[in-house]
């Protein structure tokens, strides 16, 4: 059975947190920084923070799997205003969601698109009907009398 590693993590990482705190803590309210390392878009930075407490980077994956080690950094995150580990997991999953719906909602529209354009097609077949009606209909009253005519469909 594989030797539990978290219990050493733990040990390691939880005086980072309170050393990290300490200095958020020390900062001028207005004015304070997020002492968590951090990504260029604002996440909690686990590749620095593994490496600040002396892992190895192929013990990152444990900061992802395991959420009693998440759980203080996130908590810390949340204090300093920095996205939390895993937010990208949730950011990529309404990403996707939002994906499907603008794909159900662009099906639908070039559905409604053809629709449309069978409509004006034949909106425009009745118009022309229509105006070879009325011509028809005022050659019959100038000449008073009903006239032999070829109807379109025949």
């Amino acid at each position: 059975m594989p030797k539990n590693i978290t219990p050493e993590i733990l040990a390691l990482l939880e005086p980072y947190l309170e050393s990290l705190d300490a200095s958020w803590d020390s900062q001028p309210e207005g004015l304070r920084q997020p002492t968590l390392p951090v990504t260029v878009d604002g996440k909690v930075n686990v590749r620095a923070v593994a490496k600040a407490i002396g892992l190895r980077q192929s013990q990152e994956q444990h900061f992802f799997r395991k959420p009693e080690l998440a759980t203080p950094i996130n908590a810390l995150a949340q204090i300093q205003g920095v996205k939390p580990i895993g937010s990208r997991i949730l950011v990529d999953h309404s990403d996707k969601a939002a994906a499907d719906r603008l794909a159900i909602v662009a099906t639908e529209k070039n559905d409604l698109a053809r629709a449309l354009a069978e409509k004006e097609a034949k909106i425009e077949s009745l118009r022309e009907e229509n105006s070879m009606l009325y011509a028809l209909l005022a050659q019959i009253e100038s000449a008073g009398t009903a006239l032999r005519v070829k109807w379109p469909e025949d």
